[in-house]
């Protein structure tokens, strides 16, 4: 039951953050405030990089991906880490909600099938990483250390293998 229970808290703040997110990119766009096609370069001139793997967007990926899991791994420790986990999960909701609403946006109905592609299979790997992060935070659980951080930076290392080489091979297909 404290296993369910503890998946459901970590669900509805990924979810709040996600609607919260989708709601005001919305807004946002629909105002005139934020020009989703300028937005969209950016992210299309990244992708544009990591696919030709230039060393500069393939440094900034792994810095990216390793201060990340630092940032989660910091939070987790903290005295307030259950609070700490919310605001963290809701962040990380945001990140998606913001990205599916801006290709949707850019590219219709088709958008959300291009947010899935460009989200795999890179997020599985991080996602595994930070999710044994904050499981062991809100657990208790102790492990070994050296299996437990094996475990992680595999899931990392992992992760940001697939986004630097897979993704590229998948990219042509949204393009």
């Amino acid at each position: 039951m404290r296993r369910r229970n503890q998946g459901i808290y970590l669900l509805f703040w990924i979810g709040a953050g996600l609607l919260l997110a989708t709601v005001a990119a919305n807004q946002m766009f629909a105002s005139g405030v934020v020009d989703y096609h300028v937005l969209y370069g950016y992210l299309q001139r990244g992708w544009e990089n990591t696919k030709e793997k230039q060393l500069g967007s393939v440094i900034r990926i792994l810095l990216v991906r390793i201060l990340q899991t630092a940032v989660v791994e910091v939070l987790c420790r903290g005295r307030m880490n259950r609070l700490s986990v919310g605001v963290l999960l809701s962040w990380a909701g945001c990140g998606a909600g913001f990205s599916m609403a801006l290709m949707t946006w850019h590219r219709g109905a088709y958008g959300l099938i291009v947010f899935l592609l460009s989200n795999f299979p890179h997020q599985l790997f991080y996602g595994m990483a930070w999710g044994i992060l904050i499981i062991r935070c809100l657990s208790g659980y102790e492990a070994r250390r050296n299996r437990f951080w094996g475990a992680v930076l595999a899931c990392l290392l992992f992760g940001i293998l697939s986004e630097v080489h897979v993704n590229p091979m998948l990219l042509p297909l949204i393009s």
